[in-house]
């Protein structure tokens, strides 16, 4: 029986991972304080509000101390579908805010939470960058695992400017470029504070890939029920620049308020 549900989840990640190269998707620039880790997860019904950002130290630059935020809504459509709508805006030092971009995500569970070996889900996006007006998508599969205390989960994400030329020789401003995030949380028994791990990095297009660019750092997760079907969570984390084309440190934050 084990064994028979392992190929199964072996099967689900084979099909999501050709499903993702066969849509393909490419990027905005290296991972901002903005970007979030999806899960493999759906509540049914369950409304979600979320507020996450933070900013960029990058000595010696213009763009240091950046800052960017995104507000978002969000609904469980269907037991295993959740949409939201989010808006992004980011303040540049010493001048204003500016709605950047505007994103439809949408998380699909594949499979029973701890059912499996592995929980798996699909991500994708349809985003609108306002600033360099073009449109993208943005698509991949979500991996989960619980192992004792420890939760591992993985993100890769395949991203692609819609209607964008492919050149003839990649990679190019076309091309698809493959990002991937990561983190790990150990369970205490204090669920409001529960330390642990992210990362966020990028190995380039297709046909030539490399380490891009690539940030990690110590992490924190929270959760609390409020009563009567609401819910708190929240996560934080100071990321470390371990390539030359991402801020030597990053840090964000993410905030959720769920209801039913």
């Amino acid at each position: 029986m084990l064994l028979e549900r392992s190929r199964l989840v072996l099967r689900i990640v084979l099909l999501a991972s050709v499903v993702t190269l066969g849509l393909l998707a490419a990027p905005r620039a290296e991972a901002g304080p903005a970007s979030k880790f999806y899960m493999p997860t759906v509540t049914w019904k369950e409304w979600e509000l979320e507020f996450r950002g933070g900013l960029l130290d990058w000595p010696n630059a213009s763009a240091n101390h950046a800052q960017q935020y995104v507000a978002a809504v969000g609904y469980g459509l269907l037991p295993r579908w959740f949409s939201e709508f989010a808006v992004s805006y980011v303040r540049m030092p010493g001048g204003g805010s500016v709605i950047s971009e505007f994103e439809w995500e949408n998380v699909f569970q594949l499979t029973e939470i701890g059912e499996h070996w592995m929980d798996v889900g699909v991500f994708a996006e349809v985003a609108h960058d306002r600033q360099e007006g073009k449109n993208e998508i943005v698509i991949g599969p979500m991996l989960q695992k619980e192992w004792g205390c420890s939760q591992f989960n993985l993100n890769l994400l395949f991203k692609r400017v819609l209607g964008a030329k492919v050149p003839a020789v990649a990679p190019g401003p076309g091309s698809t470029e493959f990002k991937y995030a990561w983190q790990w949380i150990w369970h205490t028994r204090n669920a409001l504070l529960q330390p642990g791990m992210q990362g966020f990095g990028s190995i380039g297009h297709f046909g030539n890939l490399y380490n891009k660019s690539s940030m990690l750092g110590p992490a924190f997760f929270g959760r609390a029920s409020l009563g009567g079907g609401r819910g708190f969570r929240y996560n934080a984390a100071l990321l470390f620049g371990t390539t030359g084309s991402v801020a030597d440190r990053t840090l964000r934050f993410e905030l959720e308020y769920e209801f039913f």
